[in-house]
């Protein structure tokens, strides 16, 4: 949810935000006619693909650098 910006300052990821919630809009289409029920759908849906973006991340970020210690790290970005 919260991510570094291009002037390297701490900000709301609003491309993710703003993803899921199109992404939940979209997903509502797939139900049937009788079982939409407008935002609360809509939201619903996009509160869990920020939930499992943010579980992903997690492991990413500490699982997984757990299990292959002997990666070698990136090399620095060259401005």
């Amino acid at each position: 949810m919260i991510c570094k910006g291009d002037n390297g300052r701490w900000q709301p990821n609003y491309s993710n935000i703003l993803g899921s919630v199109a992404a939940g809009g979209i997903s509502n289409l797939y139900y049937p006619a009788q079982d939409r029920n407008g935002a609360g759908l809509t939201f619903e849906n996009a509160a869990i693909g920020i939930g499992a973006s943010a579980a992903s991340n997690l492991l990413q970020e500490f699982l997984i650098r757990k299990l292959t210690p002997k990666v070698p790290k990136a090399a620095p970005v060259k401005p």
